[in-house]
């Protein structure tokens, strides 16, 4: 019998977890999309019918796989390939966020807004959500697979990984800098020039946070898979879209905004491709981002509102932002010891 071991590593199962994870990552925001355009007043919906379908598959393929090298010998709590403790943890999570959520929505009703994105039962299963997706990179890091095909799961897996920290962070996803979306000038009322300085001074912190987190959040996800995978020629392209297209399809109120994340993602995407990591590769993926995102917002929704000092300024800074991060995750060999 074994006892020692874990169970080799399995192909299909890494497929089998990337299927659910990308399963998750847009059912959370079919779910949103749900909310946003629709009265929801039971738990038992389509969009939560969707989203806890992909959950359900994550526990059956699990699950089967549990059983499956059980009966080959291995002890249940060993009983799954390395990296994938992550997933059975959760799993848990899960379990637990989904049960406490359905009765907190029958005893009280739907949240909204903020209430919603910050609900205690929310932020548990997208925990469990962030664990199950860990399991099949944290796989890919213990075989390092070198062609694309061998790391499509956990370029998958990592999407899905970056569609979750989008869902908790959606609310500063899209610049809004498109003209339709500009804040009225305070000429236009000279009575509350006071209130529509504010408004605006906080209209343009919000999209300058997300150029930020955004920046961030592309640079340190491009930074970790260019370094520890490897990635073959249009690995990076692949997650980029597949990383963004849910957020977007779900936030988007017209065609052009989908289009410039989409755009703008495969830009990156191929620009980091042909890279490799460094300062430059650091620099380049979220300036990337950021340049083509707002020229096919001005190119396809009237142009934008920002200044031209904001605007290039943002790209400036969102390729320092990558920079910097860079400066944190690069080892030093003379700091060793």
């Amino acid at each position: 019998m074994q006892t020692a071991n874990v169970p080799p590593q399995s192909t299909l199962f890494d497929w089998a977890i990337a299927t659910a994870s990308l399963w998750l990552g847009a059912g959370i925001f079919v779910d949103a999309w749900y909310h946003f355009h629709n009265d929801v007043e039971t738990f038992f919906e389509p969009a939560h019918g969707l989203l806890y379908a992909g959950l359900l598959a994550a526990f059956v393929f699990t699950g089967l796989a549990l059983a499956h090298y059980h009966h080959n010998g291995y002890p249940w709590l060993r009983a799954l390939p390395a990296g994938y403790e992550a997933t059975l943890a959760g799993l848990a999570l899960c379990l637990a966020g989904g049960v406490g959520d359905m009765i907190k929505h029958t005893l009280w009703g739907f949240e909204e807004g903020f209430d919603a994105l910050l609900s205690p039962t929310h932020l548990l299963i997208g925990a469990g959500m962030f664990f199950i997706c860990a399991g099949p990179i944290r796989a890919a890091q213990a075989r390092a697979p070198r062609t694309l095909a061998g790391q499509l799961p956990m370029l998958i897996a990592a999407a899905s990984l970056l569609e979750l920290l989008h869902w908790g962070t959606q609310f500063i996803f899209l610049s809004e800098a498109a003209r339709m979306n500009a804040p009225l000038a305070p000429a236009s009322s000279p009575h509350d020039v006071l209130t529509l300085l504010t408004l605006a001074y906080y209209k343009q912190g919000i999209g300058l946070l997300a150029v930020l987190v955004q920046s961030l959040l592309l640079a340190g996800f491009a930074l970790y898979l260019k370094r520890r995978f490897a990635l073959a020629v249009g690995g990076l392209t692949l997650f980029m879209l597949l990383g963004n297209i849910f957020i977007a399809g779900a936030h988007s109120n017209d065609v052009g905004q989908f289009a410039a994340v989409l755009a703008a993602s495969a830009a990156c995407g191929i620009v980091g491709d042909v890279m490799r990591a460094g300062y430059a590769f650091a620099f380049a993926v979220p300036a990337v981002y950021w340049s083509v995102y707002l020229a096919v917002l001005a190119a396809t929704m009237g142009g934008i509102w920002w200044t031209p000092d904001v605007t290039a300024g943002s790209i400036l800074f969102a390729g320092l932002v990558g920079a910097f991060l860079n400066v944190l995750c690069t080892a030093d060999s003379r700091l060793a010891n």
